[in-house]
């Protein structure tokens, strides 16, 4: 039975909760795409599909040869750029609102009305889309011009790039030894919002590169920061976890929400309905 820490409740309570979406979540849901249901693709059918692209019927032959990072590094050279996976991810990330509306976790994270701020690294926009069709005022962050607060402003930090600017979406493995260097606004934006604030991991799992990378970001800048009024710095929800998770996730400093059964979206949702109750 998944259960919110009452430490937790208490720091959204005082609007001290950034949530932080993975791919997971835009998985977690069915729309049609040409004449068939689909999901958000996980990192690896997006690089079988850029292997479709690139004439390879075998994915798995190049993943002998090497990682999917890197096979995503030699698509962009073989191509010329990345706009043909680009523009297939863009052709079929494309719910219609009322397919959107459908989709139980979104929905619960636009209702999360003591968050303001929102993290991701979704490439999509159903984060904003989601708070929209809730009558929210909504801001994406991609880079330092968009910037902007208010009370009343959503923001979604696009912490990848999306498709408004495909130039910053973060693919292939020299994109993420960039983002390695942690030196871009949106990292100080991030060192910034996180000053009395804990981050909450949705729809990622453990061996995300995304998690290895952010954790590796908050205990490197943060761990000089003992005392902070919350004493957290970050949660993640973790669908049936095993010991071994757990103790590598408390190692990096990072409290996990176990949450169990058949249904991980369902269970994520209750946690954050559980959190905001």
């Amino acid at each position: 039975m998944e259960s919110c820490p009452q430490e937790l409740r208490s720091l959204y309570r005082t609007g001290r909760v950034i949530p932080f979406v993975g791919a997971g979540a835009s998985m977690s849901f069915k729309w049609q795409f040409r004449g068939k249901d689909v999901t958000g693709p996980s990192w690896r059918e997006m690089v079988n599909e850029a292997c479709t692209i690139m004439n390879y019927p075998e994915p798995d032959l190049l993943r002998m040869r090497g990682s999917d990072l890197q096979i995503l590094e030699y698509f962009g050279l073989t191509m010329g750029s990345f706009s043909p996976l680009t523009n297939w991810l863009v052709r079929r990330m494309d719910p219609s609102d009322r397919e959107l509306s459908q989709s139980h976790l979104h929905q619960v994270l636009a209702d999360l009305d003591r968050c303001n701020l929102f993290y991701t690294t979704n490439y999509d926009d159903f984060i904003e889309r989601a708070l929209k069709l809730k009558g929210r005022t909504v801001q994406a962050i991609t880079s330092e011009r968009e910037m902007v607060s208010g009370p009343k402003v959503s923001q979604v930090v696009k912490y990848h790039g999306d498709f408004n600017r495909p130039e910053e979406m973060v693919f292939s493995e020299r994109h993420y030894y960039r983002r390695m260097r942690f030196e871009c606004p949106l990292d100080w934006k991030l060192r910034s919002d996180l000053l009395n604030r804990v981050l909450l991991f949705v729809g990622y799992s453990f061996n995300d590169m995304n998690v290895a990378l952010l954790f590796e970001l908050i205990n490197a800048t943060l761990n000089t920061l003992p005392d902070s009024t919350s004493g957290k710095r970050a949660y993640i929800i973790s669908h049936n976890p095993s010991d071994f998770e757990c103790k590598l996730f408390e190692r990096r400093n990072v409290t996990v929400i176990p949450t169990y059964g058949n249904d991980r979206t369902a269970a994520t949702a209750n946690v954050l309905m559980e959190m905001c109750s």
